[in-house]
């Protein structure tokens, strides 16, 4: 799993760019209680992969949570964000049922443990064309990187696969202001290459502004992914409530 250099370098440039331009930064650490969809097929040496549900086959639990980084930099109405998210989780069961991972056969009954990581990088540029008296309308363009890593390990087998899923984006965001510091709005980004891959982002959330330039947010957000790659195959969804502070300077 690669490390989250890129974010580190985005925000040295945002920091140093709106000391320059008289921009605005805002920095979001956002926690996501994610419940897990997902099923991995990997195929190697002619050996077809068996489609794995991570949660019913492999005993992963599919209900963790997750920190999120995000910063955004904005100049008037254009904006460039970026926002980084690791998330991982493990198992260990004895399978009911035999699979084929990656070129090798786990019988039933045997213990398997498993790993399955996945890092989403995102990188993109917003503009507001409505943008007054705290309603809003923007379109948005991104780039949307997925590192995704799975293993599983057994006393006799021990296999994994990494797979780099970039790809790009288009969609929207909404906000409409309401009495006393609160806003509601919603944001959704995705892409579709037919059986070669395609994505939903999705949230919509409640905003509370308590002083300029400090927000606090709860919502629910949607994503799920869907990638192949030679014969192998990944579908990832994820979704659940989040809680977010957003500090600007």
């Amino acid at each position: 799993m690669k490390r989250p250099v890129f974010m580190i370098m985005f925000m040295a440039a945002a920091v140093f760019f709106a000391a320059e331009a008289q921009a605005v930064v805002e920095i979001d650490a956002r926690y996501w209680f994610t419940n897990l969809s997902s099923d991995v097929k990997v195929t190697e040496s002619g050996l077809p992969g068996t489609g794995i549900d991570l949660a019913d086959d492999l005993g992963v639990d599919d209900s963790k949570g997750f920190p999120e980084g995000r910063v955004r930099l904005g100049f008037g109405d254009h904006h460039v964000r970026y926002s980084y998210m690791p998330m991982s989780w493990d198992g260990d069961e004895i399978i009911t049922q035999s699979v084929n991972f990656d070129g090798k056969t786990y019988l039933a009954g045997t213990r398997v443990k498993s790993d399955f990581d996945v890092a989403y990088h995102r990188l993109g540029y917003e503009y507001d064309i409505v943008n007054t008296l705290g309603n809003k309308f923007g379109v948005i363009a991104e780039v949307k990187y997925f590192d995704i890593d799975a293993s599983l390990k057994s006393p006799v087998n021990n296999e994994s696969k990494s797979l780099a899923v970039p790809l790009p984006a288009i969609g929207v965001s909404v906000q409409a202001g309401l009495p006393a510091f609160l806003s509601v709005g919603a944001e959704i980004t995705g892409m579709t290459a037919g059986n070669a891959g395609n994505l939903v982002d999705a949230e919509a959330f409640l905003n509370l502004t308590p002083a300029p330039l400090v927000t606090i947010s709860a919502g629910y957000r949607y994503l799920a992914l869907h990638a192949e790659h030679d014969d192998d195959e990944v579908d990832f969804k994820v979704s659940g409530p989040f809680a977010t502070v957003r500090v600007g300077f």
